[in-house]
């Protein structure tokens, strides 16, 4: 029985236990259990790494194994054409951005977009138009962007480019954003790198809703080896080989045929199992919501809160009303073996999948709502992450700040000044302050707020004691 092309052609390749006599290095004597150099280390790495090239196909990929693979996928999700990566999402929206953008011309994208769109602007040398979600009025949490915010936007943008779902599972109406941008003639492109699985729910994936383009991971909600993604793309208002250009210009030319395999294989098994575990994890998580609900104070978000939706897979509590901190919880679970996706002080995000059981869910839930009774303290006022409230001022475009000369300064005298770099509060990986943008005294008190409860990511001084500024431009 055909399980998956790609699939299958790695089971046959790992099979095979070829000797050849190029690369990987390892030359896949680990396969098989053999005494290779350093097997007791090595060999429970390596065993299961198959090269694409070489391996699970020949060299010049005469089977088109890959091919059909994405053929596969792009039925399976109701989109037109797909490409496989092995760089993440984050590869997936360069390549996806920069095929709809061009150097010096406006396009439009969500504030809350992930640190690649910022890449892809690099890259693409497109000056970026600002449009920004709606915050729930108590949480301050994003609640997804409105079609209403490309009214707003200046004529001329190649694109509108959105996040959803957002990180705290929220989402947008994608069909409203699909009608708005295609009204002005423009194609949508979507982010949705925590929302795969929305794929195989009924046409609630981004491309079944309108979208021209969307990227998924398949590694973060769904089965796939960690940095797998897919891009996907139906109708023809983008142009398919500029998209494939884009693709293979931040892609590697050695391809894991392991993590490509482990795609294809996602689909099979999502095909063969009808739904039935997607259904039990929406339930697992509508279970665990009705759980925490009991717990005095907190709010727990889900459909009621937000206009266009929840991810189903995603539990995102806010705390303020409980008096908890959830910082500490946070490390308190990290102890005891059970990680979040993030914590701030007043955030906790968790996301659940096909593979958790119902039993670890609701051990899991009822965790959460007894270590939150143990640290409840008097209600307080919310310092949810302020990143979701960033609106930047651009001086020049993302590609000139990166390229520019350079000097460092300290921070705290850069008022007013334009960064070189990026600062990027991990989770939820949307920067405060990027190239190209006027560092603000906002921007710098959300900064320092950010900073004392996540990681800093990407920029020069992790001390946050200087900043590389714009000194002339090229």
């Amino acid at each position: 029985m055909t399980r998956g092309p790609l699939l299958d052609a790695w089971f046959a390749a790992r099979k095979k236990n070829r000797r050849p006599l190029q690369i990987p290095g390892h030359k896949n004597r680990y396969a098989h259990g053999e005494d290779a150099l350093g097997a007791d280390l090595l060999g429970p790495l390596l065993r299961d790494d198959v090269p694409l090239q070489g391996g699970v196909d020949d060299n010049a990929y005469s089977h088109r194994y890959l091919e059909q693979a994405e053929a596969c996928w792009s039925s399976a999700v109701g989109a037109d054409y797909a490409r496989f990566l092995v760089g993440g999402s984050s590869q997936g929206n360069i390549a996806a951005l920069s095929a709809v953008s061009h150097p010096g011309q406006p396009v439009a994208i969500d504030r809350t977009s992930h640190r690649s769109a910022q890449a892809a602007l690099v890259i693409s040398g497109a000056r970026p138009v600002w449009v920004y979600p709606e915050l729930h009025p108590e949480t301050g949490l994003p609640l997804g962007v409105p079609a209403r915010a490309l009214a707003d936007v200046t004529s001329g943008v190649t694109a509108l480019f959105v996040t959803s779902p957002s990180y705290v599972g929220t989402l947008s109406d994608i069909s409203a954003l699909a009608r708005a941008a295609h009204g002005r003639g423009i194609p949508l492109v979507v982010d949705q790198a925590w929302g795969a699985h929305l794929c195989f729910m009924g046409g609630r994936g981004a491309i079944a809703c309108g979208a021209d383009l969307a990227v998924t991971s398949v590694h973060k909600a769904l089965l796939g080896y960690t940095q797998t993604a897919v891009v996907t793309m139906r109708g023809d208002r983008v142009n398919r080989d500029h998209l494939d250009r884009c693709v293979d210009l931040v892609a590697t030319t050695s391809p894991s045929g392991t993590l490509l395999a482990s795609i294809d294989a996602t689909r099979v098994v999502l095909e063969r199992d009808h739904g039935s575990a997607i259904s039990r994890t929406v339930l697992n998580v509508q279970r665990m919501r009705e759980t925490l609900r009991r717990v005095k104070g907190l709010v727990v978000l889900d459909e009621s809160m937000t206009p266009a939706g929840m991810d189903p897979f995603k539990l995102t509590l806010w705390l303020p009303h409980t008096g908890a901190d959830g910082v500490a919880i946070g490390k308190r679970l990290w102890e005891m073996g059970l990680n979040l996706e993030s914590a701030d002080r007043d955030t906790l995000v968790c996301s659940v999948t096909l593979v958790d059981e119902a039993a670890f869910c609701d051990e899991a839930a009822a965790m959460l709502a007894s270590l939150i009774e143990a640290g409840r303290g008097r209600p307080r006022a919310a310092a949810t992450s302020t990143v979701w409230r960033v609106e930047p001022d651009v001086a020049c475009t993302p590609r000139e700040a990166f390229f520019a000369r350079r000097r460092r300064i300290p921070l705290e005298q850069a008022v007013g000044e334009v960064s070189a770099e990026q600062f990027c509060p991990y989770p939820p990986g949307v920067p405060i302050i990027a190239p190209g943008e006027r560092i603000t005294r906002d921007a710098l008190e959300i900064l320092r707020k950010s900073a004392g409860q996540v990681r800093i990511a990407y920029c020069s001084d992790p001390s946050l004691a200087t900043v590389e500024v714009v000194d002339a431009l090229q």
